[in-house]
C-alpha cells in the first residue's frame, strides 16, 4: 500500500512539474516578444503614453490577462510602487471592470509592479 501511495504522489508531482511553465519574479528578464499571464487588477491605456488616461481596468479572475510584449518602456515608480512600463498585445479576450468584453489582439500600455508575479512566462 505504501508503494502505491508513493507511486501516486510521485506521478502527481511529475504531472504538475511537466505543465508548470514557471513563474517569473525578475521582471528584468522580460524581453520583446515575451509572452505571459498576469493576475490582478491592471490599468490599461490604449495609447502608448504614460500620461494617457486609463481606459479599462482588468478583473482579478482565474484566467488572468495573457499578453505578448511589443515594447519595453521605462523602469520607474508609480503610486509608490517600482515597476516597468510595457506596451503589450492581448493574446486572449477578457472581461474588464466596466463589464465590457475586450477582444484579443488589442494593444495596451500597462504598468507591471515589481511585486506582481508573471505566470506562464515564455521568452
Amino acid at each position: 500500500m505504501k508503494k502505491l501511495l508513493c507511486l501516486i504522489l510521485f506521478s502527481i508531482s511529475v504531472f504538475l512539474y511537466a505543465f508548470d511553465r514557471g513563474t517569473l519574479d525578475d521582471h528584468m528578464k522580460i524581453a520583446r516578444l515575451s509572452s505571459f499571464r498576469l493576475m490582478g487588477e491592471i490599468d490599461l491605456r490604449t495609447e502608448n503614453d504614460v500620461s494617457a488616461p486609463v481606459k479599462y481596468r482588468t478583473l482579478n479572475h482565474e484566467g488572468g490577462m495573457k499578453v505578448t510584449v511589443l515594447e519595453i518602456g521605462d523602469y520607474c515608480e508609480l503610486n509608490g510602487k517600482r515597476g516597468l512600463w510595457l506596451w503589450v498585445r492581448l493574446t486572449s479576450p477578457m472581461w474588464v471592470d466596466s463589464g465590457e468584453w475586450i477582444e484579443k489582439y488589442q494593444k495596451f500600455l500597462i504598468f507591471l509592479p515589481d511585486e506582481m508575479p508573471v505566470l506562464d512566462f515564455e521568452e
